[in-house]
């Protein structure tokens, strides 16, 4: 299996010159104040002897029976400038000698206490599966809600000092009786205890095999390796097999994958008497842990794979509670399950999408009425003229707020101010919604700038070039994303990592680097030189300050108090390669962003997107990134009304004109039937209505062009006499750019 995972990847895996730069100059972490402090010493020698004992062990044993060489040794001893410390040689060799396997076990069941009490997780149940009262103990050990400054100290003198993470997940892989224990303890079949109530204790007696070791080594281990996490770049974790090589980390990822799914979805259902485990502070940090842990890897692996997507799933999960629900509380009740709000990577992003549609569907019936004709519910009337889009839905919708989400009802006024014929029965809204979204996102209008790849995000500088009134505007821009969203429109924007992230609500300070390298190449490249730089860093020169450029207007900002006087050295370089890509891909674009999302949440609940990481939410907004159409799924989701039959030789002709169409084309003829030159999300079966083409009886060729109902998304389309005929009919039609008129 892990063979196979390699073999998959390595199609996807590419090594810029860039990386093989950073790669080659990079150096070991561990230099720097943890490294140098006796702590830090004592537990690398603790961590470190079992391995060297065994190499030691082996050495003897391949050079039993034979002579060594001393002759250097020997010269040295005889000129006198080899000074043997006779003492400091009988302290190692007895320490070495003292070490043995329970020590470590119980460094680890130490540690694990301290870091379920006192690291900020014990205190805070994500699952929340057993009501309150059934759960209470006046006995129950409260711990923190947030990680103490010695547990920061403890992380940083294991992670950053010793070879913990190697070595307890080597134990993991290697001991039976630990693997074995982590087997039971995911499989409710073997161990009817909650893992929320899992506990260790921190006495280990004469026996090492007490049954909650294993648990105690694998919250250090989970622990340990998201605090890694934090200083660890893409190139280190897949180029340089750092802090463990990708195999490893697969293997991690299905052991902690199996363990959520029980504390999400086993736990506290398959049980009657699961009422009489009270929670453990314990047990809920490791839950909470492996839940962040997961989420990391998930994040980055959505940048880069680290495995192949089914990975991370369970094929089935949620399938049947989403067939089962009718209503919009049925979906909410889904959408609040534990497995979405702690872990939901481990349910298909296709089912979490179908999800998304149902919730919103079915708000929207709320609100609006059904969408068949007959059942509408009052709207809000708005006059646009033709070339006032972007002004006239400024002034009419901005102030509507949550009202948003009610039935918008467009009548479009030509330039001369008078009325067109089209009514709107939902076409003319999503005409108009989709040309106040192309405008909108237009990096000339200043509110949005495009990355090297062109990706979009919010421009640093908007506030120069629009005053006060640029947090309106993107208020506003936030209310036109969610109305899209709202009413399934996919539009244009592709925007950048970070931005999608604060859409989110919780950007990973995790993807800093990563962000800054699509934001400014050269940028990063000189940080990650800094990084890697075996030199002094105090000779570049550099202080704690960034510049900022405003149209043309250079400024300077401390990256903290007083930055301007504080020089970069090999101490503090890792903190201001930290604050140099947290100002460019956060502080920079804070404030907008934050305006954007607060009119985004005007219309979509904020809960409902936090299912999705970001590249699922950029679907989510605009559908597959290409924009390709699928036109055997348009096909074999359409519907054909007035006399036609999927049979007919019309038909035949149409797709096949279809299909010899390029990019545009389609989605011209898209955006002429359904006023949206992208494809849903889902694909064309979730499209509502469903794609039509309608029959219409002509003598003559010339008698009639293809016309649309976009209310309606029907195609009526005439009965050519010809394929070539109806090729030319059918690009007339839909490159002409005409209004709307009734059909």
């Amino acid at each position: 299996g892990i063979k196979k995972l390699e073999k998959d990847l390595q199609e996807i895996m590419t090594e810029s010159s860039a990386s093989v730069a950073a790669r080659e100059a990079m150096v070991d972490r561990t230099k720097g104040f943890w490294q140098r402090s006796k702590w830090a010493k004592k537990l690398h020698s603790v961590f470190s002897s079992s391995n060297e004992k065994s190499h030691a062990s082996k050495s003897k044993k391949a050079t039993g029976g034979k002579l060594m060489n001393t002759t250097s040794m020997s010269r040295k001893l005889a000129s006198g400038s080899a000074v043997i410390d006779s003492k400091e040689e009988k302290l190692e060799e007895k320490r070495k000698a003292d070490f043995n396997i329970a020590f470590f076990y119980a460094i680890c069941r130490t540690y694990a206490i301290i870091l379920s009490r006192w690291g900020g997780a014990g205190g805070n149940d994500i699952v929340k599966r057993m009501a309150p009262d059934s759960v209470s103990d006046s006995k129950q050990i409260i711990a923190s809600s947030k990680p103490e400054p010695c547990v920061l100290s403890l992380l940083n003198v294991v992670c950053f000092s010793t070879p913990f993470v190697k070595t307890a997940w080597s134990l993991i892989q290697s001991d039976s009786m630990l693997s074995n224990e982590l087997q039971s303890m995911t499989d409710s079949s073997k161990r009817a205890k909650p893992i929320r109530s899992s506990s260790v204790t921190p006495v280990l007696n004469k026996s090492i095999k007490t049954g909650d070791t294993g648990q105690a080594i694998l919250l250090m281990l989970v622990v340990s390796l998201s605090h890694t996490l934090i200083v660890t770049d893409d190139i280190e974790l897949h180029e340089m097999g750092r802090p463990l090589p990708l195999h490893q980390i697969r293997r991690c990822i299905l052991l902690l994958k199996n363990l959520l799914y029980r504390a999400c979805c086993l736990d506290d259902t398959l049980s009657s008497n699961s009422a009489s485990f009270p929670s453990n502070h314990f047990g809920l940090s490791l839950i909470c842990s492996s839940s962040k842990l997961m989420r990391d890897l998930h994040d980055r692996s959505s940048r880069r794979a680290l495995c192949v997507p089914k990975l991370w799933l369970f094929e089935t999960l949620l399938e049947d509670d989403i067939r089962r629900s009718k209503t919009y509380e049925d979906y909410c009740t889904i959408l609040n399950s534990p497995v979405l709000r702690v872990c939901p990577f481990l349910v298909s992003f296709k089912r979490r999408l179908k999800l998304f549609e149902k919730i919103v569907t079915s708000n929207r019936d709320l609100i609006q009425g059904r969408n068949d004709g007959f059942s509408p519910r009052p709207g809000v009337h708005i006059n646009i003229m033709r070339g006032r889009v972007l002004e006239d839905g400024l002034i009419h919708l901005n102030k509507l707020g949550r009202k948003l989400r009610q039935r918008i009802i467009v009548q479009y006024l030509n330039q001369a101010g008078a009325r067109e014929t089209g009514l709107d029965a939902g076409g003319l809204f999503k005409e108009f919604w989709s040309d106040l979204s192309e405008l909108s996102f237009n990096p000339n209008y200043a509110l949005f700038s495009q990355t090297e790849s062109g990706l979009m995000y919010p421009n640093p500088s908007s506030r120069a070039a629009h005053g006060s009134d640029s947090i309106i505007l993107f208020e506003f821009l936030g209310r036109i994303l969610g109305k899209a969203l709202y009413e399934n429109i996919s539009i244009k924007p592709q925007f950048a990592h970070f931005f999608l992230s604060f859409l989110r609500g919780d950007y990973n300070f995790l993807h800093m680097l990563p962000d800054l390298s699509t934001l400014d190449q050269i940028l990063y490249n000189n940080l990650m030189f800094l990084k890697t730089y075996d030199g002094d860093a105090e000779d570049l020169c550099l202080t704690f300050t960034v510049a900022d450029e405003d149209f043309g207007t250079n400024r300077e900002i401390e990256l903290i108090p007083n930055g301007s006087n504080i020089d970069v050295t090999d101490l503090n370089k890792h903190r201001y390669i930290g604050l140099v890509a947290k100002h460019h891909v956060c502080d920079r674009v804070r404030e907008q962003s934050e305006a954007f999302t607060r009119g985004l949440w005007d219309v979509i609940d904020r809960s409902w997107l936090r299912i999705f990481n970001e590249p699922e939410l950029q679907v989510l907004i605009s559908g597959p990134s290409d924009g390709q159409i699928d036109v055997e799924d348009m096909k074999a989701n359409s519907r054909y009304t007035g006399g036609y039959t999927g049979l007919d030789r019309q038909i035949h002709r149409f797709w096949k004109i279809v299909a010899s169409f390029d990019k545009k084309q389609q989605a011209d003829l898209l955006r002429f039937v359904t006023s949206c030159e992208r494809p849903p999300p889902l694909g064309f079966g979730s499209l509502n209505p469903p794609f039509t083409i309608q029959r219409v009886a002509i003598m003559m060729d010339s008698d009639k062009l293809p016309t649309a109902s976009t209310c309606f998304n029907i195609l009526k389309l005439p009965t050519y006499s010809s394929e070539k005929v109806m090729r030319e009919r059918l690009l007339y039609s839909i490159q002409s750019g005409a209004g709307f008129e009734l059909t």
